[in-house]
């Protein structure tokens, strides 16, 4: 119901044959031709990535000097390449590959000393005394996942560390960022309010467990969410001051959450306002830039192509509910860029095809300044194709 793994949690089944018309009438590409695109993405691109030895994945990798970068925190995320599909194939190898990612990043990346009560928190990358309520986000919504395919109950402590650190985020005062060094929370300075991760996590654990605290949980951080929002339709989640790409789809889609959960308009009248804010700023391409001020000014013109096929997930969440046109039509856009971003022949950028860590990833941003490809990126890619593919074919037939 809530998970962004496979659409049948969204009761998204397979579309039948008039379905798969409409998708390739869509899209432009056939059903076939999309599943095969994105099994080929986990299954070379991605595998090209995961270490072995570590067994985790490396971050990126940049096609121009052929550097494989570190491995970091973003297995957490990355781990759910693995998921998509083997809840296609049933690849037993794919789920254990998404599991060690998990652990490697949860012995590498998370705090877990026992004389600390800040227990769960996610390090930052280039600031490790930085425990990040978004990185604790991407760990949580991973558990979840693992646990709901494993039932190994391992994974219900790992959660227990990440609500915890999630409630001391939200006795702080909704504070999104813990330092280490100085003991403080903060929601300032470069800071990420996330807040879309904390309760699309805590729903997804809602409907696992039935437990009524988590629910809870998820309507505190929604009530929280709402004194975000401009006038405008905007919530510029970096410092009050910046709309950031990244910070769009699990925001979005934790108000329609909600509105589900609780039939409260207000949830749905601010989705709404932020949706339509969104598409105001839609690229005719069908992108959106990394970066726009609070003034409605972009500061930063560069494109996280990932984002967009995320953000189109939400917006088709949405249309279930307001079945306004411009809101399909934004989430197909955004699908068709996202599928000229893999780096493939009949792609927008078909560099580097003959250097096997290349083919079938997608490019992380464009323009493609560093020749990079990332496996947080292709994870937005591969899902957004297969939920916006599904909803297509449901409300066609």
């Amino acid at each position: 119901m809530y998970e962004v793994i496979n659409p049948e949690s969204w009761g998204l089944k397979a579309p039948d044959a008039s379905g798969e018309k409409k998708i390739e009438e869509t899209l432009g590409i056939s059903y076939e031709t999309l599943k095969h695109r994105i099994t080929k993405t986990v299954t070379s691109f991605i595998e090209n990535l995961y270490n072995e030895e570590e067994k985790a994945m490396h971050h990126y990798y940049r096609a121009d000097t052929k550097y494989k970068s570190e491995m970091d925190s973003g297995n957490f995320l990355m781990a759910l390449n693995f998921l998509v599909v083997y809840d296609m194939t049933q690849d037993e190898t794919l789920l254990e590959k998404a599991q060690n990612c998990f652990k490697w990043a949860y012995e590498n990346t998370t705090e877990t000393h026992p004389m600390f009560t800040w227990q769960g928190g996610v390090r930052d990358g280039f600031k490790p005394n930085e425990l990040y309520v978004k990185y604790t986000g991407d760990a949580f919504i991973t558990a979840n996942a693992l646990y709901k395919r494993t039932g190994d109950e391992t994974y219900l402590f790992y959660i227990k560390q990440f609500h915890n650190f999630f409630k001391q985020a939200r006795k702080a005062g909704f504070k999104y960022k813990y330092d280490t060094d100085t003991y403080t929370w903060s929601d300032t300075g470069f800071v990420w309010r996330a807040f879309g991760f904390p309760i699309t996590a805590y729903l997804e654990l809602y409907e696992i467990t039935k437990e009524d605290k988590y629910k809870e949980e998820a309507k505190r951080w929604g009530e929280h969410a709402l004194t975000l929002q401009e006038d405008s339709g905007a919530f510029y989640l970096i410092d009050g001051e910046f709309w950031n790409s990244d910070l769009a789809a699990p925001e979005l889609r934790s108000l329609v959450y909600l509105y589900e959960l609780t039939n409260d308009k207000k949830y749905l009248d601010a989705a709404q306002k932020y949706a339509d804010w969104m598409i105001k700023h839609q690229r005719e391409d069908g992108a959106w830039v990394i970066g726009i001020d609070n003034d409605e000014e972009v500061c930063a013109p560069n494109v996280g192509p990932g984002d967009t096929p995320n953000i189109a997930i939400s917006l088709i969440r949405l249309h279930r509910h307001t079945r306004k046109e411009n809101h399909l039509r934004a989430a197909i856009k955004a699908v068709e860029y996202g599928l000229s971003m893999q780096a493939v022949a009949e792609g927008k950028y078909p560099y580097h095809l003959d250097d096997p860590n290349v083919k079938y990833g997608f490019w992380s941003w464009e323009p493609l300044m560093d020749y990079s490809l990332s496996g947080d990126q292709s994870i937005h890619h591969i899902r957004g194709f297969l939920f916006v593919a599904h909803y297509i074919a449901r409300v066609h037939t």
